[in-house]
C-alpha cells in the first residue's frame, strides 16, 4: 500500500525532480501553500485521516493545533537545514519523528553571498538603476576591490567554512567568530579567530553563518552597529532574527553603516507576502507586524539589497534536499534516525 505523504510550500523548481524519479512507494500530494493552523482547515478529512508524512519547508507553522489535525502522522520532514517553525516537543509527544536536510546547500548559499557583497561593494544595483532611467552619475559607482578588505565570518560550520575558503581566494584578511576553532581555516586560509566585537570593530563586511538560538537572537544590535565601521556592509543569508531590523534600519538611514544585503529578514513570513499579511495579521503580534513594515521600508534604500531567501535556490540544491529528504524518510520507515532531530 502506498504511503501518503503531503508536500507543502512546493516551488516550480522542485517540479524536475519528481519528473525525473519514479516514487512509486508514494501517493504524494502537492500544494504550493504552506501548512499552518489555517490552511490546515482546506484539507479534506479523508486525507488528513491517511497522511503518514508530511514535507514542509521554513514557511510552514508547525504547533499542536496543526499536528493534532493528522491522527495518524508519523512523520515530519522540513526541505531545511533549521526547524524552529516545527514544535518539537509536541511531536515527541505525539511519537512523530522529524527530519531535516543537513548541509545540501553551502556551495549556493556562500555563492549568492558573494553575489550580494559585489553588487552591493561595487554599487552594481545602483548602476543598473539608473542606466534603465537613463542617467549616469559615474562618481556614485566608485567601489573597493576586496583583496583590500577584511571580512568578518560569525559562525564557521559548513557554510562559514565555506565562505572562509572563497574568501581567502579573493585575498580578503579573515576575521571569525565561533565557539569551536577549526585549525584547518586557520592553517589553510590565514583565519584569525577573535571576539564578536574585535570582530565587527575591525571588518569591512560581516557576514552572518550561524543557526537562531536564544544565544544568538539579535546578536547584532545597535551595540555592534555604534562600533562598525561607517563603510562596512553586513550580509544576512542565515535568519532574519539575528539581527535588530529597527537599530538595522537606524545604522543605514544615519550613515553609520554602509549596506546591507539580506537573503532572510524578521518575520519573513509576512513581510513580503501580501496574502500572508492579511491572513496572518490576526495572529501575529504588533511587534513583527512593524518588523514586516520596517523591512518593507529597508528594501527601498539604494543601499540595501533584500531578496525572499533564495540564496539556497539553485536546481542543484533543490535535487539535493528532496533526494536527501527522501532517503531519510525511506530509512525512518524501516526504523532509522538518519537525519532525525528529536
Amino acid at each position: 500500500m502506498a504511503i501518503t505523504i503531503l508536500i507543502f510550500d512546493y516551488k516550480k523548481t522542485e517540479q524536475n525532480f519528481f519528473k525525473n524519479n519514479r516514487l512509486d512507494d508514494y501517493d504524494i500530494h502537492f500544494f504550493e501553500e504552506s501548512l499552518n493552523e489555517i490552511t490546515v482547515n482546506n484539507l479534506p478529512d479523508d486525507l488528513l485521516e491517511e497522511t503518514t508524512v508530511i514535507s514542509i519547508y521554513l514557511t510552514s507553522n508547525i504547533n499542536n493545533n496543526v499536528l493534532k489535525r493528522f491522527p495518524n502522522l508519523m512523520i515530519l520532514s522540513t526541505r531545511s537545514s533549521g526547524y524552529e517553525h516545527i514544535n518539537i516537543q509536541e511531536c515527541c509527544n505525539k511519537r512523530i519523528k522529524v527530519l531535516n536536510v543537513e548541509n545540501y546547500d553551502s556551495k549556493a548559499i556562500v555563492q549568492y553571498n558573494f553575489g550580494l557583497l559585489i553588487a552591493l561593494i561595487r554599487k552594481i544595483y545602483i548602476a543598473a538603476r539608473d542606466v534603465r532611467e537613463f542617467k549616469f552619475e559615474y562618481d556614485n559607482y566608485i567601489g573597493r576591490e576586496l583583496d583590500k578588505l577584511t571580512i568578518g565570518i560569525i559562525g564557521t560550520g559548513n557554510v562559514g567554512s565555506e565562505m572562509a575558503k572563497i574568501s581567502n581566494a579573493f585575498g580578503m584578511k579573515i576575521l571569525a567568530l565561533d565557539i569551536k576553532h577549526n585549525k584547518e581555516l586557520i592553517d589553510k586560509y590565514n583565519v584569525e579567530y577573535t571576539d564578536k566585537m574585535t570582530l565587527v570593530k575591525n571588518s569591512d563586511v560581516i557576514s552572518l553563518h550561524v543557526p537562531l538560538t536564544e544565544q544568538t537572537r539579535e546578536m547584532i544590535t545597535k551595540r555592534e552597529f555604534a562600533i562598525m565601521k561607517p563603510t562596512a556592509i553586513i550580509l544576512n543569508t542565515s535568519r532574519g532574527e539575528l539581527i535588530n531590523t529597527e537599530d538595522l534600519y537606524d545604522a543605514i538611514i544615519t550613515e553609520n553603516l554602509a549596506g546591507a544585503g539580506l537573503d532572510t529578514t524578521d518575520c519573513e513570513e509576512i513581510a513580503f507576502n501580501t496574502h500572508n499579511m492579511t491572513t496572518k495579521i490576526r495572529d501575529v503580534n504588533f511587534e513583527c507586524l512593524s518588523k514586516a513594515f520596517l523591512t518593507r521600508r529597508l528594501a527601498q534604500l539604494e543601499n540595501v539589497i533584500v531578496t525572499p531567501r533564495i540564496a539556497y535556490n539553485t536546481q542543484d540544491s533543490t535535487d539535493r534536499i528532496l533526494k536527501t529528504m527522501f532517503t531519510s524518510i525511506e530509512d525512518c520507515i524501516q526504523g532509522g534516525h538518519t537525519n532525525q532531530v528529536n
